[in-house]
């Protein structure tokens, strides 16, 4: 059971992603059990009594890295003895209000990609025989995106680009950060320090979203408000560095993973993506 419930932990809790064209090949099966022991599984129901335990054990796993209003968990296996050996039909999971790592989502939704699945362990760690492709959905409210910017993860990358800014932007620092999604627009609102000036400067940036090379960037942006100016290409600088919707997109990362971003929207003002994950074959 273990084998197919540390798959979402694999996937949510490692560091170390890399966006790139997600090109993936779904292999036949093999090592599999034989033909008549699975018709007879399927036939006495004994596959399903099965996948139900599997599912409940898988979303216990979840739980425990994870919060969500709603979590719904659906595997679909050969047999129970090709299932304990790690090979399954397909697997999908579905949450709502989901927070992982600090991360929130208003929706998830993961779908395995292939017909057949192999992963294994071996001396406790996970081993994936083949690729294991995954479509996801979510969506993010400004809410969502605002609770995220506080994390801690996410005030590091604040940190690091103050840095920059004692040594390249004249004592220029980022104090304050927050998003808001009005009339299908996307709007930034960055607080700084300034030197020698006493109240936070605040700039409001409107920005259009697209996907560029698989990631989530920003487009059109232009300053909508502020009682100082900046050069746009300092604007476009910091908006990509902070990016908080690529930072959350990215809680899918994991194991080498390769992360395309398909489509991005912004939808009832809400963002709205999708896209594909690929975690190599070991």
């Amino acid at each position: 059971m273990k084998k197919i419930a540390l798959i979402l932990g694999m996937l949510f809790v490692a560091n170390s992603a890399t966006f790139a064209a997600c090109e993936y090949e779904c292999v036949a099966p093999y090592d599999m059990n034989s033909k008549f022991r699975t018709v007879v599984g399927a036939a006495t129901g004994f596959n399903s009594i099965t996948e139900k335990k599997i599912e409940s054990v898988f979303k216990k796993e979840v739980l425990k890295i994870a919060s969500a209003d709603e979590l719904d968990v659906d595997l679909e296996s050969f047999s129970p003895r090709d299932l304990k050996n790690g090979i399954f039909k397909s697997m999908s999971l579905k949450g709502k209000n989901v927070v992982i790592n600090d991360i929130s989502l208003t929706t998830l939704d993961l779908k395995s990609l292939c017909d057949f699945n192999y992963i294994s362990t071996s001396d406790g760690n996970v081993v994936f025989k083949e690729a294991f492709p995954m479509s996801f959905d979510l969506t993010m409210s400004q809410d969502d995106l605002n609770k995220t910017m506080q994390n801690e993860k996410y005030r590091k990358i604040i940190r690091d680009l103050n840095t920059l800014g004692k040594n390249y932007a004249g004592g220029l620092q980022v104090s304050s950060t927050k998003v808001a999604i009005k009339n299908s627009k996307f709007y930034y609102i960055i607080g700084f320090d300034i030197p020698f000036v006493r109240n936070e400067q605040k700039l409001v940036i409107q920005s259009d979203i697209r996907v560029r090379n698989g990631k989530i960037d920003y487009n059109n942006t232009k300053i909508v408000s502020g009682h100082f100016s900046m050069d746009l290409k300092k604007i476009d600088f910091i908006m990509n560095y902070l990016n908080p919707l690529d930072f959350s997109v990215n809680i899918l990362k994991n194991k080498d993973a390769k992360v395309t971003v398909k489509d991005v929207d912004i939808q009832n003002n809400m963002i709205v993506s999708n896209g594909i994950i690929v975690i190599p074959k070991d």
